[in-house]
């Protein structure tokens, strides 16, 4: 096992993505850059949260 960073990206409460990042710097700047940011479906504006979490992977799993 190894240490990664989960990056876990929730559309109005509902998971929209995730992704396994190598270290803490790269998941704090996706979460920067995707949180906040607002989607239009139908006739409702819906937003992006983003959280970062410490995880521990196989040593096969790849990481950003």
């Amino acid at each position: 096992m190894k240490p990664a960073f989960l990056l876990a990206c929730y559309l109005a409460g509902n998971p929209a993505g995730s992704m396994h990042l190598a270290n803490v710097n790269n998941c704090k700047y996706f979460k920067n850059v995707l949180a906040k940011q607002s989607v239009r479906i139908g006739e409702e504006n819906k937003t992006y949260d983003c959280y970062c979490k410490l995880v521990k992977v196989n040593e096969a799993m790849r990481l950003y």
